[in-house]
């Protein structure tokens, strides 16, 4: 009788913790999930990506797929080796955009509101607001190498990602 018990609680848990994640949850709530992956298309991915030349010509790293997973309430995460890419992840996104913090810089010419930060020199940084969405980037900076030297590919990936969000 206790291993049923036990046995009932831990398919009760799983259920609604599977519940909780689906996208259909964020249809009740008026949005559909957005997949951040669907946006990192593969031509966008090779033209912004920082992997060696010798690693990304050789299709060693694209034998991986890209992984999502649910961020929020309709936004993703998609994590495509290098590039790290959130839709929607923040529920209070107007306070964020409003103060972003010290570290973070505005960058003009991305969306309707920009900013970046170097992430120890392990992540350029970007945080992107267009239309009625944002969404940020993490993008691995090479081994030797800056953020700030890559932040011309960040701010690339961004201005590619922008024209299939506001389709969404």
């Amino acid at each position: 009788m206790r291993q049923i018990l036990v046995l009932l609680a831990v398919v009760t848990c799983t259920a609604s913790t599977v519940s909780a994640l689906e996208p259909h949850n964020a249809a009740a709530a008026g949005k559909s999930r957005i997949s951040a992956c669907a946006l990192l298309i593969e031509d966008l991915v090779t033209k912004f990506d920082t992997t060696p030349s010798h690693l990304r010509h050789s299709g060693v790293l694209r034998q991986f797929k890209p992984t999502e997973e649910p961020v929020g309430p309709n936004g993703s995460y998609c994590d495509d080796g290098q590039i790290g890419l959130q839709v929607n992840p923040f529920s209070r996104a107007d306070e964020l955009r409003k103060s972003p913090g010290k570290d973070w810089q505005p960058v003009s010419g991305v969306g309707d509101t920009a900013f970046f930060r170097n992430n120890r020199d392990q992540y350029a940084e970007l945080m992107v607001w267009t239309g009625p969405h944002h969404f940020t980037i993490q993008l691995s900076v090479p081994v030797g190498g800056t953020a700030d030297s890559i932040k011309s590919n960040v701010i690339g990936l961004a201005n590619g990602i922008i024209p299939k969000l506001r389709g969404q």
